[in-house]
């Protein structure tokens, strides 16, 4: 069965990936949508160390990726059971491919 494809966003500490829409998730972390700042941002809270990671995400940065399925169960996972999709780019990669 085909992997499925989603946005997700990564911990910069664990490299935990997270799939947006399923938060809160059941290890503790969630990701919050900052639509009244700037639209489609997003934060990512990671109880991987104490104090808490945050890290902030942009819609327009995001990537696609593949996810298995248990990971997809789950909502997050590691890098491999989550990966970067080789069959997809991103509209602002396929605007920069373009201008080289």
């Amino acid at each position: 069965m085909p992997a499925r494809l989603r946005h997700c966003v990564e911990c910069p500490e664990c490299c935990t990936r997270y799939l947006i829409g399923f938060s809160p998730y059941s290890n503790g972390a969630y990701l919050v949508s900052e639509a009244s700042e700037a639209l489609g941002d997003y934060k990512l809270f990671c109880f991987c160390r104490r104090p808490r990671v945050v890290s902030q995400w942009s819609r327009n940065k995001l990537k696609v990726y593949e996810v298995s399925n248990a990971a997809y169960v789950r909502g997050y996972g590691s890098a491999g059971e989550i990966w970067l999709s080789p069959r997809y780019r991103s509209p602002a990669e396929e605007q920069r491919k373009g201008v080289r």
